[in-house]
């Protein structure tokens, strides 16, 4: 499985790849909504190509708390093992036992923008695919009669969901929004600016 390592310039130059790949496609889309926090990098590159707006939503593993605990320690992993250990982790079924997701958005915000009818649902990899099938599940009963179609950087042969738009396949993909990348920091902080400057404009 190959694996690369992605700083936040090298973000944008590939979300202008995956633009492209949009637009030889023509899907015009009026919305972007990034699956929170992942994936925002992307999502934010993708909203600003195509000048519409913004918006994220979120889907939590149900039983992902171990995951969460031992973030942190990934730091102090060295780069190889941690890469053996992620490829262990998607060869497993560990998504699948884990299936279920919970998810939550704005609805206030939300609201603003219901008349949309061509959404662009961005995640940074498939993995499994139940969290953008469960986020797209709920994006669809609430707006009514909208296209929503998902662009990913990568997703893996095995999801149970084939993304429309894509530009890597069974590719294990370090970016900043990962805890042991070098701008893991820089990544949480314009993500936290970008939130606070969200709830101000809405």
């Amino acid at each position: 499985m190959e694996y690369i390592e992605l700083s936040l310039k090298n973000v944008k130059e590939e979300s202008k790849k995956l633009y492209s790949d949009i637009k030889k496609k023509n899907f015009e889309y009026d919305l972007v909504i990034f699956i929170a926090k992942g994936s925002f990098p992307i999502g934010k590159e993708l909203a600003l190509l195509n000048n519409v707006p913004l918006l994220e939503i979120k889907a939590t593993r149900k039983g992902g708390s171990f995951k969460k605990i031992i973030k942190p320690f990934f730091k102090l992993i060295p780069k190889k093992t941690l890469i053996k250990l992620r490829a262990k982790e998607m060869n497993s079924d560990y998504h699948e036992v884990n299936s279920d997701r919970y998810i939550e958005f704005n609805k206030t915000i939300y609201n603003k923008y219901s008349s949309r009818k061509n959404i662009l649902l961005v995640d940074d990899s498939i993995d499994s695919g139940y969290s953008i099938i469960e986020t797209k599940k709920a994006l669809q009963e609430y707006f009514i009669n909208a296209n929503i179609k998902t662009a990913v950087f990568n997703y893996m042969s095995k999801a149970i969901i084939i993304p429309d738009f894509n530009i890597y396949k069974d590719t294990m993909i370090c970016g900043p929004w990962s805890s042991d990348s070098k701008e893991n920091k820089l990544f949480l902080k314009l993500y936290e600016d970008w939130k606070g400057d969200y709830g101000r404009k809405n």
